[in-house]
């Protein structure tokens, strides 16, 4: 008997399916940043807008005050801003769901693709 006969065959080792896997990976991670970059511009985008909004409503509103009106004329319009304000935070919230919805498919695909992959690098 050889030692040739009793080692087991070694498996060969893709260097460039290794590659092309750690670049797919890379290229996850990036997107998946993106997608976490534009929700947080998105919502910084609308958290100005809303500012600004208020801003002018208050200003508005001290203009037009009128300190012999009961405090229930101004009801509706309170009203009104916390329903805006409720419908905002409910559109966020939507916002971030979905972000991280796609995060967490790019990232189950990526790993479903890296056990198909892994058998490329180590044939």
């Amino acid at each position: 008997m050889t030692a040739k006969s009793v080692l087991p065959a070694m498996p060969k080792f893709d260097v460039e399916a290794l590659v092309a896997l750690q670049k797919a990976n890379i290229d996850t991670v990036v997107a998946a940043q993106k997608i976490m970059f534009d929700l947080a511009q998105t919502v910084a985008q609308k958290q100005v807008e809303t500012l600004k909004e208020l801003m002018a409503k208050a200003e508005a509103m001290l203009k037009g005050f009128d300190a012999k009106k009961q405090p229930v004329a101004y009801a509706d319009e309170v009203k009104a801003a916390v329903e805006k304000a409720m419908t905002d935070v409910k559109e966020t919230v939507d916002l971030g769901i979905r972000a991280q919805s796609e995060v967490v498919d790019l990232f189950v695909k990526r790993a479903t693709a890296n056990l198909e992959d892994i058998k490329a690098v180590a044939a």
